[in-house]
């Protein structure tokens, strides 16, 4: 397996390859933190399981720092048609650099909502996954003191319900208990899903809590375990010539 970090212009990519030739492929949607090695891990991950993996940088090489509070604000600079434009130049490149025929897409947090969002802008993904994806409402919630609503986001001009609507291969949303989107948001963004004619996978994980991915504990490593099982079944069957 290879893997390293990469620029397309401005944009910084990070790359893991098997060293089995794929001709399918994952892009990965960080989550506030940016392209840290957690998120690196899940790329070597999924190209352990023969993937290649490109793993978009939404703060253009700027690196982040551990500190959840000063991502969050630094992830309240994204402007969503920007992002969507440079996801956009991302896939050309694994089409065209990396000669990927199939795409699937995954993300965690705020990546989780710009899956949804990049999902249904962009017809060339075969599947997307979103793992507890912050999508915010007009209701206050509050994260380490600081209270926060949709109101606080200027750069989410897209409407990630809408959107998801347009998404044409299979979605798999992974809800943990404990999280920043309110259930009647989900609630929402399952009426929307299940309206489309591709599959909708759907998975609740009591106890669980936001970052359960990424985050130690029993609750969260279970919900983890099942939730990557699915992406994994998931990306396998959606990645399959014959599945688009």
């Amino acid at each position: 397996m290879t893997a390293g970090d990469f620029r397309l212009g401005k944009l910084r990519i990070h790359v893991a390859q098997s060293d089995v030739a794929s001709r399918a492929g994952v892009l990965l949607y960080p989550t506030i933190l940016g392209l840290d090695e957690e998120v690196r891990a899940r790329a070597r991950a999924f190209a352990q399981a023969g993937l290649t993996a490109v793993v978009w940088d939404p703060y253009d090489g700027q690196d982040g720092v551990a500190d959840p509070t000063q991502m969050l604000a630094r992830s309240k600079q994204c402007e969503d048609r920007a992002m969507v434009d440079d996801l956009r130049q991302v896939v050309d490149h694994m089409q065209g650099e990396l000669g990927l025929d199939a795409i699937a897409g995954i993300g965690w947090c705020f990546g989780g909502r710009v899956a949804l969002v990049h999902g249904g802008s962009d017809d060339r993904l075969s599947a997307v996954a979103a793992y507890n994806p912050t999508v915010w409402s007009d209701a206050t919630v509050e994260i380490a003191g600081h209270p926060i609503s949709r109101s606080d986001f200027p750069g989410q001009t897209l409407d990630e319900l809408e959107l998801s609507a347009s998404i044409g291969g299979p979605v798999q949303v992974c809800h943990p208990e404990r999280d920043f989107t309110p259930l009647s948001v989900y609630q929402q963004l399952m009426d929307v899903l299940r309206a489309r004619p591709a599959p909708t996978i759907y998975e609740f994980y009591p106890g669980a809590d936001h970052g359960f991915s990424y985050t130690p504990g029993p609750a969260n490593e279970r919900a983890h375990h099942f939730a990557w099982a699915s992406t994994l079944s998931l990306f396998s069957l959606s990645l399959q010539p014959q599945a688009r």
